[in-house]
């Protein structure tokens, strides 16, 4: 393929054309630093700018994924040269400038796990529309999200969080070079990804930044969501007997990478742990004591009321299943029996884990608003993928939609994707009896022929009659993985892609999902909510419609179990 070079501020950059699914050219430029590799004495600290480089860098090359394991994986990424992001672009300017919309891309994967990597997020589907797409590579697990109290070791936390600033900052010095229009940037994230967008909203740090945001499945207000203090728990899993911070850090500084993933994992962080509601994570997004470099120094719920949250245009919304992903996390790890599991949903910040009266009639509750009369059982497993997801995703994600109508003056769309088809490849995950053989094989899909070979099998491992997409589904039509098989131009995945890519890239260039009336989108106009209640949902199935709100009553349930037990 022909080189391209392109000059950024910090030096040239060779990247090379490419093709979407549809035939159409594209630019991508793949691993490019935005900031300083985070080594030695730099582990653990806010990002730090890039220095200019010599020659011309290597764009047609992918960068390594940021370090991280869970479960008995092998650790997989490097910490050299892991802050860095994937570019591509429609057209490049050549004789006159050219100012495309921008999408920046927030992965998730619970601040644990993901990377940038083309294997997951391909551009080939969003590139078929006049834009520039980022996907940014960012820190996870302890080396994003180590947080410490002493404040002159300057560790307060959040170094992931402040990656993605850092990367958005580049694009707003950088972008117009590969024919993006920095006045016009759409920051756009899934689970993790879209909680980093709930907290980014929230600070006074990232002003500017970005102009519109698009959240799926995730929010501030999500269990899963927020971390703590956590050196102690590191260095007791590092087998350290020291307790002075000063000491920890340095220890941690010079340990290697291998001894620190392991010890990670041995601190509350394996599934399904990591998404328990009881439990405040170790490693994850906190509230900084005050200091001049603070991304978020008061609670999100206190900004949100007080008005001070970016008043912009947002997207967010749901999958109709998000639940669905507890039986990708059970069937990973041994877990208590189904029946002994509610205890679990009991959110900590109800802060009554030392009252087991409180948590006996608490879990009763649960258990008569989800199972009703029926035993707790396999056989009733719908109903525990309902509860799961409702405490762990949705409650959150309609709580922050109403705070933003209630407390602000920017519109709110609000959507539920309901679609399912063959390209809804994490529920295949979620519903098979095999998810380590199905996985290794994704993983493998890097090799040709791999990817065929996981499509095969997920026919054969995956088996349910479960209705709903899970948590993630809509990423494999947004973008292109390499176990999807190509698309027949006219099919009904094709259909399916257009839709979603078509709202996305639609709000990216004019605020607006559907300015117009589309036969592509249904003739449906998207409107914003109107009122807290979140009317004018947008379900997104094999045809787009405005429903109403479905969910209020099991997110009012919640409401409720908050008032009462919430101390």
């Amino acid at each position: 393929m022909e080189d391209v070079i392109v000059s950024v501020e910090n030096g040239r950059i060779a990247g090379q054309k490419e093709k979407d699914y549809k035939g159409g050219k594209f630019y991508s430029f793949c691993g490019i630093p935005y900031a300083k590799a985070p080594v030695g004495h730099l582990r653990f600290k806010a990002p730090v700018p890039l220095e200019p480089w010599t020659g011309i860098w290597n764009g047609k090359k992918e960068g390594p994924a940021c370090p991280a394991k869970m479960q008995t994986c092998l650790t997989i990424g490097k910490e050299d040269n892991c802050l860095h992001m994937n570019i591509f672009t429609k057209e490049l300017p050549k004789h006159q400038p050219v100012k495309n919309p921008v999408m920046v891309f927030l992965y998730g994967g619970g601040f644990m796990l993901g990377s940038n990597h083309r294997i997951i997020y391909g551009p080939e589907y969003l590139l078929t529309e006049n834009i520039v797409l980022v996907v940014v590579n960012y820190r996870i697990g302890v080396l994003g999200f180590l947080s410490l109290e002493d404040p002159s070791l300057d560790v307060p936390g959040n170094a992931g969080l402040k990656d993605q600033v850092s990367a958005l900052k580049w694009v707003q010095k950088n972008i117009h070079n590969f024919g993006g229009d920095p006045d016009n940037v759409t920051v756009f994230g899934e689970s993790a990804g879209s909680s980093s967008i709930h907290y980014l909203l929230l600070s006074p740090k990232t002003k500017g930044l970005f102009h519109k945001a698009i959240m799926q499945s995730g929010s501030a207000f999500n269990p899963w969501a927020r971390g703590r203090r956590n050196a102690l728990d590191i260095a007791k899993a590092m087998g350290y007997k020291d307790t002075d911070e000063k000491i920890i850090l340095q220890k941690l500084q010079n340990a290697s990478i291998r001894s620190l993933m392991d010890a990670q994992y041995m601190t509350d962080c394996c599934l399904p742990k990591t998404f328990d509601a009881a439990q405040v994570r170790p490693f994850g997004p906190v509230i900084e004591y005050s200091h001049p470099g603070a991304l978020l120094s008061e609670d999100p719920e206190e900004i949100m009321k007080s008005g001070r949250c970016h008043q912009i245009p947002i997207i967010m919304g749901f999958n109709s299943l998000e639940g669905l992903f507890y039986g990708f996390t059970r069937s990973l790890t041994s877990v208590p029996p189904l029946s002994q599991s509610l205890e679990r949903d009991i959110p900590y910040d109800w802060n009554i884990s030392q009252k087991p009266g409180l948590i006996q009639d608490a879990v009763k509750k649960i258990k008569e608003f989800y199972f009703g009369d029926t035993d707790i059982s396999e056989e009733n497993i719908a109903f525990k993928y309902k509860l799961f997801g409702d405490i762990g995703f949705l409650h959150g994600i309609q709580k922050t939609a109403r705070l933003f109508k209630l407390h602000g003056t920017a519109p709110i769309y609000m959507y539920r994707f309901s679609l399912e088809g063959p390209l809804n490849t994490f529920k295949k995950l979620c519903v098979t009896n095999h998810p380590y053989i199905l996985l290794t094989t994704l993983v493998l899909g890097i090799i040709p022929g791999c990817s065929r070979f996981f499509t095969f099998l997920s026919r054969k491992l995956s088996d349910s009659d479960i209705v709903g997409a899970a948590h993630a589904d809509e990423i494999s039509h947004l973008f292109k993985p390499l176990v999807n098989l190509p698309i027949v131009e006219g099919s009904e995945e094709d259909s399916y892609v257009k839709k979603l890519v078509k709202l996305w890239t639609n709000f990216a260039k004019f605020g607006n999902p559907t300015p117009k009336e589309d036969v592509m989108l249904d003739n449906v106009i998207w409107e914003p909510v109107k009122s807290d209640r979140l009317d004018n949902i947008c379900d997104i199935n094999k045809t787009v419609t405005i429903t109403e709100n479905f969910e209020s009553g099991r997110v009012a349930f919640w409401d409720n179990m908050y008032r009462n037990f919430s101390a």
